[in-house]
This record gives structure tokens, sequence and C-alpha cells, in this order.
């Protein structure tokens, strides 16, 4: 009898720990150790469901940044590319204090990663696997000046999003395929987010400058519909939360005929709870600048156009990123 396959690398984060284990304990099924049978057990018993929740979290909600990462995984290197493109808009004047804002995004996330296995008596087997989140999301969201330059800011988010995955069999995991696509691999399934958050701004303006600092928590529930096996139905939660700097200062020059301004700022986010490494990072800092302008030519307060670059750093992640933005 063959001995079972042996990951060739450690995995780090709870998604991919869980992940290795199961293509650990069900290889053996392709080498007739394991009834094909408890492949799905093991799937169902793994809860992969806290990492997939945390995919379709962090494509939809906006306080870890969109970026382009770089996760180290104890021999593994995967990557992971965020998009978000936001839009918010005043509603309604709800008190002399108070506004209320609409709101809408969209988001893509994608996480790439390969699963390599020593199987005797071939060399070397893989498995590349890419897991792919789109999200649109609706909300409100109130901001209430309390007074001393503070803003309160509680928005309540709906979204939908669909998260699928594309697996390539190489070599001998070649022999896994008909054991793990539609519970393991390639597959999709779609899923419901409610996500309640709470900001806390405060801003300050000293000569022409602008100070600007800003926390924020969120919490998702999310639930999963229409998945391709019923093994891969998942309800959880994520929570994410940041706190971030800004400063801005006029250039004393014009763009478009309008004052130009430099920027920097400085933050930190991640997630808290029981899954909050299941992605194989938990929090990342970010420092970055750029440059901003009103839209509207001599009304520095009006709303302004922001590009700007960040470099991201953390515990086992890297990673950069470029945005161009409307601030208010």
């Amino acid at each position: 009898m063959n001995a079972a396959p042996m990951p060739s690398k450690t995995p780090s984060g709870l998604s991919r720990i869980r992940v290795a284990s199961v293509l650990f304990a069900a290889a053996g099924a392709a080498l007739g150790q394991t009834p094909p049978a408890d492949v799905r057990s093991l799937v169902d018993g793994a809860r992969l469901g806290t990492g997939y929740a945390q995919m379709i979290g962090l494509a939809a909600t906006p306080d870890v940044s969109a970026a382009k990462y770089d996760i180290d995984a104890a021999g593994s290197e995967p990557t992971l590319d965020v998009f978000r493109l936001p839009y918010q808009a005043r509603w309604m004047t709800l008190s002399p204090d108070a506004d209320l804002y609409w709101k809408v995004a969209g988001g893509w996330l994608r996480l790439e990663d390969d699963f390599r296995f020593g199987v005797p008596p071939a060399a070397d087997a893989t498995i590349g696997s890419r897991w792919t989140a789109y999200s649109a999301s609706g909300g409100l969201l109130a901001k209430v000046r309390l007074g001393g330059g503070f803003t309160l800011e509680p928005a309540l988010d709906v979204s939908v999003a669909r998260l699928e995955n594309r697996a390539s069999y190489s070599c001998a995991a070649s022999a896994l395929q008909p054991l793990f696509d539609g519970t393991l691999f390639n597959w999709q399934s779609n899923a419901w987010l409610v996500t309640p958050s709470l900001g806390l701004e405060w801003a300050t303006t000293i000569d022409d400058a602008k100070a600007t600092v800003r926390g924020h928590v969120a919490r998702s529930w999310i639930s999963s519909f229409d998945e391709t096996d019923p093994v891969l139905s998942f309800s959880e939660a994520t929570n994410g939360y940041s706190i971030r700097a800004d400063y801005a200062r006029p250039t004393g020059h014009r763009l478009a005929d309008r004052p130009l301004s430099w920027v920097v700022y400085g933050g930190f986010a991640g997630f808290f709870g029981a899954n909050r490494d299941a992605l194989g990072f938990d929090s990342v800092a970010e420092v970055g600048g750029g440059i901003e302008l009103p839209l509207v030519a001599d009304q520095p307060k009006a709303e302004r156009l922001r590009l700007a670059a960040g470099y991201l750093f953390g515990p086992d992640v890297r990673g950069w990123t470029l945005g161009l933005s409307l601030r208010y």
C-alpha cells in the first residue's frame, strides 16, 4: 500500500490550514486508502466557510484597503488582489447638525494559491487554486456633527456577492480531481451580507492645512445560497476595524485653475474575532501620500478629488495600493 501524500509546505492562515488538512486527509482516496464518500464529510467538517466569508467580507467592506497583497504562508506565496469602486451622495438633511447619505459600491477580490504534495513515486503534484469574489452593495449613512470637530457616522449596508473557485491539477494531482471538483475546488456560491458599521471622525483646520483622524468598526453577517453543492453552505460573521490619519496642505500651485494640495496619510486596519486570521493575516499598517484638488475652483471646502499611492505592511503580509477617490 502506498503512503498517503504529504504536504510539502506548512500552510499559514486558518483557511489555508483547513484546505490543506482536507487535502492531506482525503488524498489517500486517490491511492485507495479512503472511501470517496468520505471526502464530502471531510469538507463539511473543516468549516471552510469561515475563510469564504472572510474573502467576501474583504471584497464588500472598506476597512482593509483595496490593494495588491503578497502573503507569507511559510514557503507558499499566495497573492491577494482587492478592488473597490464606492460612491456616496447626500440624500437629505435630517437636522441642522445631521445629514443622510445614500451610497453604493462594487467590489472584486482574487486570491491565488498553490497546494503542493510529494506523491510517491511522482516527485511533485500541484493544485493551483484561484478564488474570485464579486460584490454589489447599497446602504445609508448618517453624518451627525457633534461639535469640536467630531462627526459620528452610523451606517447600514446590504450586499449581494458571488464567490467562485477555479483550480487546475498537474502531474499526480490529476487523480484527485474527481474527488475534489464541486466541493473543495471548481465551484461557485452566492451570498447575502448585512453590515452595520460605526465611524467617528475628528477634523481640524490649522491655517490652510487640514488634519483628519477617523476610526471605523464594522460587523458583517454573511449567509450563502445557491451553492454548487450543499456542503459549501455557510453562515458566518466577520469583523473589521480601521483607524486612519490624513494631513493635507496647499502646495501654492494650481492645476486646472484649482488650488493643488499635497497629502500624507497613515493608518492601521484589520480583522477581529475568532476567524480573524482566515486569510493568512489579521492586521496591516499603511502609509502613503498623494495630491488633491477641489472639484469647484476657488472653493476649498468643496468635494475634492484625490490621487494617492500607499505601501502596506504587517505580520506575514506586504502590499501596495493606488487610488482615485472623492473626499467630502
